[in-house]
């Protein structure tokens, strides 16, 4: 950035106003946690070397310009006249040109170099919102090239700016993946969400790991939540908006409804299913209705663990370096910790590993013939090229302690739904399972995609074959990066160790998120041997599985620790 830099703002009034709760503001005024958005723009230009800071605007008159600009250092410039010409003219160093108020930060704007510019999500030919890095020959060319001249009607110099911008061949920021920078364009209160998120650095880490979930308005890349992302197809969406104001406007319907259509999904009677919202919900009630003491295979899914006392629970701790189920040393297990309910996630979370459909069989009868229950958590069948002929789901019928619960939103990429069942034989049971859950525990818009998701059952077999070729090469790719050892995995994620003398998967957890805005799942809270030494990545598009293995790659190479550690001892 040179020496001395001004930096000139065109603010757009335009367009429409951003609706909160907190009242309705002007985009320039929007408060990011709670500064104006305007002035905190204005800072991080101050922090870059900017020198002077002009504002113009199309549509404010002379005093409300002044009360726009009096919380920070700034000049409100008047389009009209000629006074804003010469002052473009006479400067001789460069110039911030920042169309609209995207936001950005100083870190930013150190990326941009002379002649080059970041524009805007949204950005339009007759509003060009971006940052513009222009030398005073730049701008003196872009004026009398676009015919701007002296005016006293502030909206013909504004738009006649706006086209030159449009038409200026300045070359845009790329990424260090090639890949274009866009700056965020904030129009309204998702966009605000996003902006505070972005801007709250000290409570990013706590706002990450105290909230799993809504990563559409969170600006990070992420590698945890385990979806389909070969599904839905486009299509999906353009038939889910059919019927959306009904689906929103209307009481959605109630348990005997819902259990139909998944009776009819699954091949099983009515009365064998109840529906949740999601697993978790099924195993809140599961447990409301057993009052079980269980006993668990770990590492596993968290769900299964932290709703009960810890007496309550018994952990069965899988061997490393696979993490296999020895369904026979399982049940000795079972029987000698007198646990009346053996839980199975199959394919299991986080391990990726599946348990062999014999071995199920065996499983299931052995308890049975002991008068224990057994629980088997099929979320991730669908992601085996077998997985569908190991579910457990034909064996209900035949066996009343056999209980399976099974997420939908995995396999069908559609985790905001929130959809999920469970299903037993022993009718009792599902009917106090039932009784258990709200009257109207699934929204309108899950009951709706229930009755178009049969529409696309040959793209989603298609996806799933897709999907295993983007696990292969993921594992393929990972096992590029020095040091980190892979468990090969037959779902959509892949638990790797890392290697002894890096980080804990803790603090590389926490690094990826300070220094990439990457978020990955540490294994910390799993009961495991050297728990602190795995992560669990979610397989995610080609594009961003090859960006994760680079990220890895570098973060692995410049944080090893220079010392010997023994193996489990904290990092």
């Amino acid at each position: 950035m040179a020496s001395t830099m001004r930096a000139i703002f065109f603010l757009d009034f335009r367009g429409s106003e951003i609706h909160l709760w907190s009242g309705s503001y002007n985009a320039p005024s929007v408060p990011i946690c709670g500064q104006p958005l305007l002035e905190r723009l204005a800072t991080a230009c101050m922090k870059s070397g900017v020198t002077e800071i002009l504002v113009c605007a199309n549509a404010l008159d002379d005093d409300r310009l002044e009360a726009l600009c009096s919380g920070f250092d700034a000049i409100a410039c008047s389009l009209s006249g000629d006074g804003f010409i010469e002052t473009l003219l006479r400067y001789e160093n460069d110039t911030l040109l920042i169309w609209g108020t995207p936001l950005f930060d100083s870190s930013i704007l150190a990326k941009i170099k002379p002649g080059r510019g970041l524009r805007g999500t949204a950005w339009r030919p007759e509003s060009p919102t971006g940052v513009y890095h222009l030398t005073c020959h730049d701008l003196r060319r872009l004026l009398p090239e676009n015919n701007i001249v002296i005016s006293d009607d502030p909206q013909h110099i504004f738009e006649a700016l706006a086209r030159g911008l449009s038409r200026a061949k300045i070359p845009p920021l790329v990424s260090k993946e090639g890949t274009k920078e866009e700056l965020l364009d904030i129009r309204d209160g998702v966009d605000v969400s996003v902006a505070e998120f972005r801007c709250d650095d000290e409570n990013l880490l706590y706002r990450l790991e105290t909230s799993v979930g809504g990563y559409w308005r969170k600006p990070i890349a992420e590698h945890m939540l385990l979806c389909n992302t070969r599904f839905p197809p486009k299509a999906f969406y353009q038939r889910l908006t059919h019927r959306i104001e009904g689906a929103l406007t209307c009481y959605p319907s109630q348990q005997v409804d819902i259990a139909s259509l998944v009776a009819a999904m699954t091949a099983q009677p009515s009365a064998f299913l109840a529906v949740g919202n999601g697993v978790t919900d099924l195993i809140q009630a599961l447990y409301a209705t057993l009052n079980p003491t269980i006993a668990i295979p770990t590492p596993t899914f968290a769900g299964f663990q932290t709703p009960l006392e810890q007496e309550r629970k018994k952990s069965f701790v899988l061997a490393p370096p696979l993490f296999d189920l020895d369904v026979k040393a399982f049940l000795e297990f079972v029987v000698a910790t007198d646990a009346d309910t053996a839980i199975v996630v199959n394919p299991n979370n986080p391990t990726g590993r599946l348990v062999d459909f014999a071995d199920i069989v065996w499983l299931i009868k052995a308890l049975e013939s002991h008068g224990r229950r057994l629980v088997v958590d099929e979320s991730f069948i669908d992601f085996p090229s077998d997985g569908r002929a190991s579910s457990a789901e034909t064996l209900v019928p035949s066996h009343g302690n056999l209980i399976v619960v099974k997420s939908l939103g995995k396999v069908f990429g559609l985790g905001g739904i929130r959809l999920g069942y469970l299903m037993s034989s022993d009718i009792e049971f599902v009917a106090a399972v039932r009784r258990k859950l709200p009257l109207w525990n699934i929204n309108g818009i899950a009951e709706y995609a229930l009755f178009i998701l049969p529409e696309f059952l040959k793209e989603l077999d298609n996806s799933l074959k897709l999907l295993r070729e983007d696990r292969e090469q993921f594992i393929r790719d990972l096992r590029t990066v020095p040091g980190l050892e892979i468990v090969p995995s037959q779902t959509n994620f892949v638990l790797c160790r890392l290697p002894e003398d890096s980080l804990s998967a803790v603090a590389l957890k926490r690094r990826l998120v300070v220094r990439e805005s990457v978020l990955v799942r540490d294994c910390g809270y799993q009961i495991m041997k050297d728990a602190d030494r795995y992560l669990r990545l979610a397989v995610r598009t080609p594009a961003e599985n090859k960006v994760l293995v680079k990220i890895l790659g570098r973060n692995l190479s410049d944080c090893t620790i220079p010392f010997a550690r023994s193996p489990g001892a904290p990092a």
